[in-house]
């Protein structure tokens, strides 16, 4: 193997690493967005979408959705927002009775 065949397979290979580095990274920011965006859609829609609540609507359609085209990003983003919701719920289980 040449020098300059040896040098390109070298690159292909760290180029191939640091972008599954990256989009860890980035599945990780995009989750933690979807939560932080859980919580204003629920606070913009009180009431929900169609009777379902807001942020769990949305994530379930941003996953069905980033499934269907193939797009990590809209699933991730989707994830946080379910995050987000079943957060929310957990505080509201912890609520004493009649509070």
């Amino acid at each position: 193997m040449s020098k300059l065949a040896t040098y390109k397979s070298r690159s292909l290979a760290a180029i191939k690493e640091s972008r599954g580095a990256v989009r860890g990274v980035v599945n990780s920011v995009e989750t933690v967005g979807g939560a932080a965006l859980a919580g204003y859609v629920d606070a913009t829609y009180p009431d929900g979408i169609a009777g379902v609540p807001g942020s769990a609507a949305a994530g379930l359609v941003l996953i069905g959705v980033g499934y269907g085209m193939r797009q990590a990003d809209l699933k991730s983003l989707g994830l946080g927002m379910l995050a987000g919701y079943a957060y929310a719920q957990g505080a509201a289980m912890a609520q004493p009775a009649g509070a």
